[in-house]
């Protein structure tokens, strides 16, 4: 048996009727100690701890590398109850938040480790054994790096203070970058390739993407919202990765590379078209899906690929998915549940394919299409090319890194840290060390 948690899959500030969901994790029943803490992973939320992880300044400007573990005080760990389950604990009760976070995390790798055939290795575990996952609600922030898991909260102009800890798909697309690292590892820097860090957008988004799709009521949700017209706007076609500027990305979008040829201000930007090829590719499969079931005509399969560019077509292939949809309601459920499985399997081979120096998005389209043919022979050949050519991916490539995008980039930020990159900084005198260490106590 394994434990149970309680899950906000849509985080009560986005929708005031959301209640978290019991779910069950694959953490063997009894064997999660208070703070949630296993062996591979610990929640602790400190006390204290003004300053994330990475590089932070000096009392005197001196540039530094901060990384775990904290050592200074902590609240009171989430405990599990007599059985070794945490969804006893409600949202307005301390711990919640804790236990929230570490459920999401693990919910997450339990459907992508499926996916990869292995439990994920961290790519720290040189240095550290455990991932620690903090949370520290005054940042503005959540990011994931070498040992690490931080999550902040987003701050509102009406004075919110909206906890990502709270937030599956926030929580789920930083775990996304924890398994492209320890799949990929890290490039070198003289090998990293602007697609690179699009790439890790991308994926990571659609990790959190994969993941939602595991929880029933997102299927039923999703299905009964649109009726299997998945190009209509749902929660599958948005992602929301808050920042300090509280930046709304959409999976079923219209940009190609040929809008960053001339150079790109932000890795989220510039994942849009790698998301929405993948996005498009999900939903192609769903529709082949439904056709072969002979839940939809192959004339509605092609009115629905030119509805997603002429709205004109939108109102009549709607109505031909409300008729489709309550006439077999459980054999689209099944369809979309195969898509899930066939992009998730493909996505993770493509992660095992890969090399992460000069990975370009012409690498990913590659890589897909060569595991389409070892998976089925060439199925979906069709479906891939065509949808990476719209994007003209593999055909055009991102440009300079343009001045303007700093404030929201994760360019030589936290996430692609190293401890031996100290060396590449100045070090500071006694004195500031000294003071460091009564800021921070250590």
């Amino acid at each position: 048996m394994g434990t149970r948690f309680r899950l906000f899959v849509q985080p009560p500030f986005e929708d005031a009727r959301s209640s978290p969901e019991i779910v069950e994790v694959s953490s063997p029943l009894g064997s999660l100690k208070a703070g949630p803490a296993d062996d591979c992973m610990f929640v602790l939320e400190p006390v204290g701890k003004s300053r994330p992880y990475g590089v932070n300044r000096g009392p005197l400007g001196t540039p530094y590398i901060y990384l775990p573990p904290w050592t200074g005080k902590v609240l009171e760990p989430a405990a599990s109850d007599e059985y070794g389950n945490f969804d006893h604990l409600q949202p307005w009760m301390p711990g919640f938040e804790a236990a929230h976070v570490f459920g999401c995390v693990r919910f997450t790798l339990d459907v992508w480790e499926r996916f990869l055939g292995q439990p994920i290795v961290w790519h720290f575990h040189d240095h550290f054994d455990r991932l620690q996952i903090s949370i520290l609600p005054q940042w503005n922030n959540a990011q994931y790096g070498y040992g690490f898991l931080e999550i902040g909260s987003q701050f509102e102009k009406d004075g919110r203070v909206l906890p990502f800890s709270l937030d599956f798909d926030v929580i789920a697309h930083e775990v996304g970058h924890a398994i492209i690292f320890s799949v990929l590892g890290v490039p070198q820097p003289e090998a990293e390739y602007p697609e690179y860090l699009g790439f890790q957008e991308a994926v990571s988004d659609c990790v959190s993407l994969i993941a939602a799709m595991h929880f029933p009521s997102v299927i039923d949700n999703v299905l009964m919202e649109t009726r299997g017209n998945l190009y209509r706007a749902n929660r599958l076609a948005r992602f929301s990765e808050f920042s300090p500027h509280r930046q709304i990305r959409s999976a079923s979008n219209k940009r190609t590379m040929a809008d960053f040829v001339h150079g790109w201000k932000d890795e989220h930007e510039l994942s849009q078209p790698l998301t929405g090829a993948i996005f498009d590719i999900l939903v192609d499969i769903f529709h082949e899906s439904l056709v072969a079931r002979g839940l939809i005509s192959r004339a509605v399969e092609d009115l629905a690929d030119i509805a997603e560019f002429d709205q004109a077509a939108e109102a009549q292939v709607q109505h031909a998915f409300d008729r489709a949809f309550a006439r077999n309601s459980d054999g689209f459920v099944e369809a979309l549940l195969d898509a899930r499985d066939i992009v998730g399997t493909y996505l993770a081979e493509t992660l095992w394919a890969l090399a992460p120096d000069f990975l370009d998005y012409g690498d990913v389209a590659r890589a897909i299409l060569a595991i389409d043919r070892d998976e089925s022979g060439g199925q979906f050949a069709r479906i891939i090319s065509r949808n990476f050519r719209r994007r003209a991916i593999g055909e055009l490539h991102a440009g300079v890194h343009l001045k303007g995008g700093e404030h929201r980039s994760h360019v030589h930020s936290a996430r692609i840290l190293l401890p031996t990159d100290h060396l590449e900084l100045p070090k500071m005198n006694y004195r500031e060390r000294v003071l460091l260490s009564r800021q921070t106590g250590r």
